[in-house]
């Protein structure tokens, strides 16, 4: 009789044990189909606003083989001419961007201000 009981006790043990793991997979299930769908509903509203938003002015990068990155965002190409002139003496790769349009209007040119016109090709 004592053997029945130990082994219905620990058949329900078993089976409780087997409830709460089926219920956290569940939840999990759950919790990663909600953000999955919460991320598609977000991504399309951020490249909505990306794609409606003007870029004007002209960016500064510092451009060799261990850095590409941003210095300087400007209002006018003078300011992005004048930040060129001032730290051209200390650097030989600083480029000058128009964000309108992608293309490279100026660079330090080893120390000398060099005002490029053209496409990007």
């Amino acid at each position: 009789m004592n053997s029945l009981k130990n082994n219905q006790l620990t058949y329900n043990k078993n089976m409780k044990l087997e409830l709460r793991i089926f219920i956290c997979f569940l939840i999990t299930f759950m919790y990663i189909n909600y953000t999955q769908y919460i991320d598609k509903n977000t991504d399309t509203a951020i490249v909505n606003v990306l794609q409606k938003k003007d870029l004007k002015g002209f960016e500064v990068r510092i451009i060799n083989d261990h850095a590409n990155e941003r210095l300087e965002l400007t209002d006018t190409l003078g300011e992005a001419l004048a930040y060129i002139e001032e730290y051209s003496m200390h650097h030989a790769d600083l480029v000058a961007f128009d964000l309108s349009t992608g293309v490279k209007v100026a660079s330090s040119g080893q120390g000398v201000g060099v005002i490029h016109t053209g496409s990007i090709d």
